[in-house]
This record gives structure tokens, C-alpha cells and sequence, in this order.
């Protein structure tokens, strides 16, 4: 292993993980994976990995993690753990972080099945979700969690979406966003009628309405495109526009809503566990 024992933090490799609070590495093609977990599903993933920071106190830990997936080529820095909240700006316990390079790895092909619909019936349910404009990075970090704990096969972004890859959305997922395929597209509604027309999915929109279908009397198609909206809007009429079948979680009186992290996740659960 290319293990460096850094002294000081003014070295110039460190530069990457410098003021992280304060500025974001989007514009240098650059992300950042923080803790055992997210680190370890960073490096088994297709992303490539530009190097590692190890706090001194943390090296004996981490070193089979360190031995089984981290090649000579990717540097691993080791620093005084004393002072690495100073270098990175917040403080920081957790005494493992990598530095991925942004790239596109998936296409909307990696999302598909590969074989035909009848070939399928008989197999699992195929399921795609997709998330128009949802901005906030916690929400987005729990929806790809849920995504990779409950089976789904890939994640479909607006444009208007916010970055899987931005710190908070990673840590949150917990890695998931390495676990699955997943797409920003730049045009859905291209997208969304690829899926119907060409792939025969089925669109289901999640929606706060008296008139949707229950979810517990849904019967969902071998495959399906689960869309949802932000917390505020819902999903838009353009959306809307391209779903089959309006769905909906019945709330008890009192309550409104749920928030996204729950409702995905029981959406997922019965979508996924429900027999064909």
C-alpha cells in the first residue's frame, strides 16, 4: 500500500480535503466519502477513488479495510488526528475519509432489465424510482438507503435534483448511492416515455390525494417506475402527465403527511415484497 505519513497540514496533497464546511469540490470533478462504511462501499464501487485520509489514531483499525481494496496506485494519507478538525473545517471523529472523482458510470440501459417482458413474469419485480426535483440532500440520502436496503434497481434524477454525491446526501444514504445504478437525466419526460413505451413500465405517481388508489389495494406490475415528489409541491402536473396509476398512503386524522425518508420507504417495501 502507498501509505504516507504526513507531520503537518500545510502539505499541498491535502489541499482536496482543506475548508471542506466552506466550499464544495463539484467544480473540481472531485467528492467526498466520509467513515468505515461509506469509504469501503466507495472503493468496491465503480467510482474512482483519488486518495485517503487517515487520522493517525485511526490506522490500526481501518488497516484491513485498507489491505483488502485499496491498490499501491491510490495514495492513503495518514495525519496527526490532533488538528485535523483545523484542516478540514468541522469536527471530525470518524478518522477515515476518500476523496471519489465525479464521473458518469451509469447510463439509463444499467437501470433496465435484460430481458423481455416475458421472459420476466415469472421473475422478481423489476422496479425503478424516480425523483424529479427533489433538492434537499438528507431526503435524497435516505431515499438511496431505503433504494438499496429494499431492492429497487436504480434511481432516475431530474435535472432539478439535488447531488447524491454532495457529503451530506453520502453520508446519510450511507454509501448507498455507490450500491445501485442511478442517473441525472436531462430530459425526464423523454426518459419517463422511454420506460413506458419502450419498456413497458409502468408510472406511479405518490400523491397526497382522496381520489388516488389506496396502497394497500394497489396491485403492482412486474415492472414498475415509482415516482416521487419533493415534501412541498408533491409531484408536478408535467409528471403527473406521464403516471398510469396515482398512489397514496391513507393518514390517520390529525395528519398530513409523511416525510419522504418514510413514505419512500413504504412504498419500496410493499412494491417490493408484494407476489406477483
Amino acid at each position: 500500500m502507498n501509505i504516507q505519513h504526513i507531520p503537518t497540514f500545510s502539505e499541498p496533497c491535502l489541499a482536496p480535503y482543506q475548508n471542506l464546511r466552506d466550499r464544495t469540490l463539484r467544480g473540481e470533478n472531485l467528492f467526498i466519502a466520509e467513515g468505515d462504511l461509506v469509504v469501503e462501499r466507495l472503493l468496491k464501487s465503480r467510482y474512482q477513488t483519488e486518495s485517503l485520509l487517515i487520522a493517525d489514531r485511526a490506522l490500526e483499525r481501518v488497516q484491513p479495510l485498507l489491505e483488502k481494496y485499496v491498490s499501491e496506485e491510490i495514495p492513503i494519507y495518514v495525519v496527526p488526528f490532533d488538528g485535523i478538525n483545523d484542516l478540514l473545517g468541522f469536527p471530525f471523529h470518524q478518522g477515515v475519509m476518500a476523496i471519489g472523482k465525479r464521473e458518469e458510470v451509469w447510463t439509463l440501459s444499467d437501470l433496465l432489465p435484460l430481458d423481455s417482458p416475458e421472459k420476466q413474469r415469472n421473475s422478481r419485480r423489476r422496479i425503478i424510482v424516480v425523483l424529479p426535483d427533489i433538492t434537499k440532500p438528507d431526503n435524497i440520502g435516505v431515499v438511496f438507503r431505503n433504494c438499496a436496503a429494499l431492492g429497487a434497481d436504480g434511481i432516475l434524477l431530474g435535472p432539478q435534483a439535488c447531488d447524491p454525491l454532495s457529503r451530506r446526501g453520502l453520508r446519510v444514504s450511507m454509501g448507498g448511492v455507490f450500491q445501485l445504478p442511478w442517473l441525472k437525466t436531462d430530459n425526464l419526460n423523454r426518459d419517463l416515455d422511454i420506460l413506458r413505451t419502450q419498456f413497458q413500465y409502468e408510472c406511479y405517481g405518490t400523491v397526497l390525494s382522496d381520489n388516488a388508489v389506496e396502497l394497500k389495494d394497489v396491485h403492482w406490475k412486474n415492472r414498475i417506475a415509482l415516482c416521487f415528489g419533493n415534501e412541498y409541491d408533491g409531484l408536478k402536473p408535467e409528471t403527473l402527465a406521464h403516471c398510469d396509476l396515482q398512489v397514496t398512503i391513507p393518514m390517520a386524522c390529525g395528519v398530513d403527511s409523511l416525510n419522504l425518508g418514510v413514505s419512500s420507504g413504504i412504498f419500496l417495501y410493499s412494491a417490493s415484497f408484494q407476489e406477483n
